[in-house]
């Protein structure tokens, strides 16, 4: 294996999900073994992590672990492109290695790989050695940071919630047939 280095890995299995990942949660753990990364893998509240067997001292399985503690450490996200993840990550200037599944994952996989944020992979063939070979190359090629920094950026400068809530009113007062000062 090669030396070890500061990365830490983070993947994130979408809680209470329609999807099943378990057998790309096998995947992705035995690609990690072979990492010079510390990984923290979580696998939902329906899947035992003890059901993974022993794993290398670098690796950790978890039900679950909010990804507001994990983000600020990671860097780098496998995930199945999923909005929460993905917003996630990119709100922490993360890139990422996808494995789009289904419903809205694989439009944003593809958005993701035109920004160069990150790597997509066919989640039902990919194997340990392209997972592998996946994250070692988005952690290699710090264009995928810089780029997903530059998200991250854009993220931070949007309007807060505040702002939000004032425009919403002030378009509710625009309403055809309402007459300002009225109620809604």
């Amino acid at each position: 294996m090669p030396p070890r280095t500061a990365s830490a890995l983070h993947m994130i299995k979408a809680q209470g999900g329609i999807f099943g990942w378990v057998s790309d949660s096998t995947r992705v753990l035995a690609a990690l073994h072979s990492l010079p990364v510390d990984a923290i893998v979580t696998v939902g509240d329906d899947v035992d992590p003890a059901g993974f067997g022993p794993q290398p001292a670098h690796v950790r399985i978890e039900s679950y672990v909010a990804q507001s503690s994990l983000l600020p450490r990671s860097d780098l996200v496998v995930c199945h492109a999923g909005s929460g993840s993905l917003i996630g990550a990119l709100a922490y200037g993360l890139p990422s290695v996808l494995m789009p599944l289904g419903a809205d994952q694989p439009s944003n996989a593809d958005r993701c790989e035109d920004l160069r944020v990150a790597r997509v992979l066919d989640p039902w063939r990919a194997t340990p050695a392209d997972i592998r070979d996946a994250v070692s190359a988005v952690l290699a090629d710090r264009s995928y940071r810089r780029n997903a920094e530059r998200i991250r950026d854009e993220i931070a400068s949007l309007p807060g919630t505040s702002s939000v809530v004032a425009l919403l009113e002030r378009l509710a007062l625009r309403s055809p047939g309402r007459e300002p000062g009225s109620a809604p």
